[in-house]
């Protein structure tokens, strides 16, 4: 090749490349926006085409566009805190994994069948109504189609105040690079600067977008049905199982598979029984993941940090500046609060389940108790994927205190029977709190005293309302107060004052007689 025919070939490669680098910007921020940027950066002397020799950007022009397509579809998906399409298109391909062979009737019968068998002998153990949804036999990515409404409620606050971190330290960012690297703007092209809000906005959504979709995912391998998270993920008191996961447990432990399926449907019945009877129950569990949810501090430095070296076609960085260590570490008297209702009402739940399963699989059940601490080390563990949902949300869905719930729950049943013990899920006030979950045992006495005190003011209130109540020792009707008394003491003296003045007088009008 003639040097001549090298110098027009390297020319047409960096009119390619700038061809490529253009291409991209303007699928970002619009053709008049980037031929402003290109106008400036070369009147400057900078030349962004060795971006594109740097290895962060693919290394041809098919390459580019086929990313800006990906980018471009990304971008104009809905918009909102999470693109909640892209993350159930990511949960879904995850779910699925190596295949996800649908469910055989047989199968599904088998599951229907465990389900109303848990039902049956839920009756003889508690009077709380069964739940009327339908029963089902799931697959991984079921699990995704029908969890993933609970899910926007718990994940949406988290996400919101991430979304504006990462949008401030970009916007530092843009600035930064604006007063140190490329200097004042020419008109227009700093306008073009407010327009890159809704990019941000968008970008952030899908990075939050990959990770929850990533954790849902991994999730639906992992779940045994709709309740494993101690919240009702679905509506209308529907019932599942994910059958190949169940599976996979029952295949690690010598226990028939068919008592294994048998205790997991037990378990799940139980949670809709009780989220079915308990109105209050399911609100007030998310209201206390929302709460901790909205107050959770982002990091801003640490995004800032991670922001100044972001490479904006690395989703991997982005989401890890996103949820990498971007929490505070200090929490809030808020959060705190929530978080302590959180961990108290998952732990009454998973105890209240825990007890009532027992006494209503044991006689059928010859390894109930062998399961039943299997499942008690399961939900304080947590698997792989509930710990990256931790991470992404700041937020252990966890009950620190189930054992003790459970013995609570225990003693109840004991002592009083199952009609006292299910009463106290009929009100928030009623429900065992945090410092009762301390002293299990000491429970019922310090109920029993507490009830002694309030009927006493009960008491003295019907009394005076109704005109009856005693008076207090030293005191008679029209003396019930120091008040009162006081007047009645001034009153007397008076009126023995004017009786000595008055026979005073008389007595002197006696005199004067006789002296007459």
């Amino acid at each position: 090749m003639s040097d001549y025919d090298s110098n027009m070939h390297d020319q047409g490669d960096d009119e390619n490349e700038s061809s490529a680098w253009e291409e991209m910007m303007r699928g970002i921020i619009g053709p008049e926006a980037t031929n402003e940027i290109a106008k400036a950066l070369r009147a400057r002397g900078i030349d962004p085409t060795p971006m594109l020799n740097s290895g962060n950007f693919p290394g041809s022009a098919g390459a580019m566009r086929s990313m800006m397509a990906q980018f471009n579809h990304m971008m104009s998906l809905s918009s909102g805190p999470i693109n909640w399409k892209m993350a159930h298109d990511i949960a879904k391909t995850r779910a699925w994994g190596d295949g996800d062979l649908q469910i055989s009737a047989a199968e599904g019968q088998r599951i229907r069948q465990a389900l109303q068998v848990g039902d049956l002998w839920l009756d003889a153990v508690t009077d709380l109504e069964p739940a009327r949804g339908d029963r089902h036999a799931w697959r991984r990515s079921d699990w995704v189609e029908n969890t993933l409404d609970t899910w926007k409620q718990m994940v949406e606050p988290v996400a919101v105040n991430a979304a504006r971190a990462l949008s401030d330290a970009l916007k530092a960012q843009m600035e930064e690079m604006t007063n140190h690297g490329i200097g004042e703007l020419p008109e227009g092209l700093s306008a073009m600067f407010g327009q890159t809000q809704p990019i941000v906005e968008k970008l952030s959504a899908a990075v939050f977008a990959g990770q929850i979709g990533e954790a849902l995912g991994g999730l639906s391998h992992e779940a045994f049905g709709s309740t494993d998270a101690g919240i009702p993920l679905t509506a209308s008191g529907t019932t599942a199982l994910v059958v190949p996961n169940v599976n996979a447990f029952a295949e690690g432990f010598d226990i028939p598979t068919d008592e294994v399926y048998q205790f997991v449907a037990l378990r799940e019945v139980a949670h809709a029984r009780l989220f079915n009877s308990v109105s209050w129950l399911k609100a007030e569990l998310l209201q206390s993941v929302q709460k901790y949810a909205s107050e959770i501090r982002i990091d801003t430095e640490a995004i800032q940090d991670a922001a100044m070296s972001i490479d904006p076609t690395d989703m991997a960085a982005l989401q890890e500046a996103m949820t990498g260590g971007a929490f505070a570490a200090e929490t809030t008297p808020a959060q705190e609060q929530a978080l302590e209702n959180l961990e108290t009402q998952l732990a009454l739940v998973e105890g209240w389940v825990d007890v009532i399963t027992l006494e209503a699989g044991r006689a059928y059940l010859p390894h109930i108790e062998q399961l039943r601490e299997l499942m008690r080390r399961r939900r304080v563990s947590g698997g792989a994927a509930e710990q990256m949902l931790e991470k992404l949300i700041g937020l252990k869905l966890r009950p620190r205190q189930a054992r003790n719930a459970a013995k609570l729950w225990e003693i109840v049943t004991k002592e009083r029977g199952r009609e006292e013990r299910d009463a106290l899920w009929n009100h928030p006030d009623f429900a065992p709190n945090a410092e009762e979950l301390q002293d299990p045992e000491g429970f019922l006495a310090a109920r029993e005293k507490k009830a002694e005190a309030d009927a006493e003011i009960d008491a003295a209130l019907e009394q005076l309302l109704d005109g009856t109540l005693g008076w207090a020792d030293g005191l008679e009707p029209g003396q019930d107060s120091e008040g009162d008394a006081r007047r009645v003491d001034a009153s007397d003296s008076s009126n023995d004052s004017s009786s000595e003045d008055e026979k005073k007088s008389d007595d002197d009008s006696a005199g004067e007689d006789n002296k007459e």
